[in-house]
């Protein structure tokens, strides 16, 4: 693996981690990569080996700030977006949220690498799940300084996120490094239930769906759930979704489904 794409660096705000949060960091583990962890105090439960970092190194804690209303009240996505930008104009290198599971290493020969998720007739838009961007340049420089100047009592969910990001795309040119949906988002936000949910063996239920996923793209485009593929280096398990939804975190699925067969690979040792 290129020196520069070992290092995975991602933030968690809070006391301890959930299974999908010690999922996300051991599959980065077990592919080779090193895991700078960014905290703000004592978390419990992170994986041996991870490499805990001082988020006030970057920001201080005194910034930290959560949604105040609308869709994701509550939520700390915007700040996390504010410190990834900080933390990559600083450091460069690759940011990871802490729901994307890796499936294969990173080891993407480009300076740039930019997330997109499917949004069917809008396309397949940048998103701020996973990059790759180079410390002190242009770009890491428009989504500070843009950021920077926001009112964090004022903003909604995606203002400072995958919206920044895609006007960022959009105004410096950087389309070209922003990789197809299914390298790290390939199954869409609107079928989390696919990762918690098995694939039941074949029944009247599944012809049925594998129709519709067969006339989706053509009737409903934006309805098209995704799946895994060649070229798929990671899974981004959507965590807003999964909030919204008082999806447990914690909880113990069908074995059968991808979640649970993903906890079986990362988190299980060999002999168990």
């Amino acid at each position: 693996m290129e020196s520069e794409n070992r290092v995975i660096q991602g933030l968690w705000i809070g006391g301890q981690l959930s299974l999908m949060e010690q999922l996300s960091i051991q599959s980065f583990l077990k592919n080779g990569h090193e895991y700078h962890l960014y905290v703000y105090g004592d978390v419990k439960n992170v994986p041996e080996n991870t490499i805990i970092k001082d988020g006030n190194e970057i920001l201080p804690q005194d910034r930290i700030f959560t949604y105040q209303t609308g869709w994701g009240k509550g939520s700390y996505a915007g700040f996390a977006d504010l410190f990834r930008y900080h933390l990559l104009n600083q450091k460069g290198g690759w940011w990871v949220d802490t729901d994307v599971i890796c499936l294969k290493p990173f080891n993407f020969k480009s300076d740039y690498v930019i997330a997109s998720s499917y949004e069917g007739i809008w396309g397949s838009p940048a998103i701020t799940c996973v990059l790759k961007l180079q410390k002190n340049s242009t770009f890491t420089n428009y989504l500070v300084e843009t950021s920077d100047r926001t009112d964090p009592a004022q903003i909604s969910y995606g203002d400072i996120g995958p919206f920044l990001l895609q006007r960022a795309v959009a105004e410096l040119k950087f389309e070209q490094y922003v990789v197809p949906y299914d390298y790290f988002c390939p199954i869409t936000w609107r079928a989390v239930k696919k990762i918690v949910y098995p694939c039941e063996k074949l029944s009247l239920h599944k012809t049925i769906e594998s129709a519709k996923d067969l006339v989706r793209p053509i009737l409903r485009p934006h309805t098209k759930t995704g799946k895994l593929t060649r070229n798929s280096h990671a899974l981004h398990l959507w965590n807003e979704i999964w909030r919204q939804n008082n999806l447990n975190k914690n909880a113990s699925f069908d074995k059968r489904c991808l979640y649970e067969r993903l906890k079986q690979r990362y988190l299980c040792s060999p002999s168990s």
